[in-house]
C-alpha cells in the first residue's frame, strides 16, 4: 500500500532539479549578454576602421 501511494509523488519533478535548471538558464543568459556587450563594440570598431582605411578608400 505504501508503494502505491508514493508513485504519483515521484512523477512530479523534484524542486532541486527545477532550481538547477533556473541556475543553468541564468548562467547561459549572462554569458550571452556579456558576449554581446563585448562583440558589438568590437564589431563597430572593426567596421569603422575598415571604412576609414586610407589604402582601401583610394587616397594613396
Amino acid at each position: 500500500m505504501d508503494a502505491i501511494s508514493q508513485s504519483p509523488v515521484d512523477a512530479v519533478l523534484p524542486k532541486h532539479i527545477l532550481d538547477v535548471w533556473a541556475i543553468v538558464l541564468i548562467i547561459l543568459a549572462t554569458i550571452v549578454i556579456m558576449t554581446s556587450l563585448l562583440l558589438c563594440p568590437a564589431t563597430a570598431v572593426i567596421i569603422y576602421r575598415m571604412r576609414t582605411q586610407p589604402v582601401l578608400s583610394g587616397a594613396v
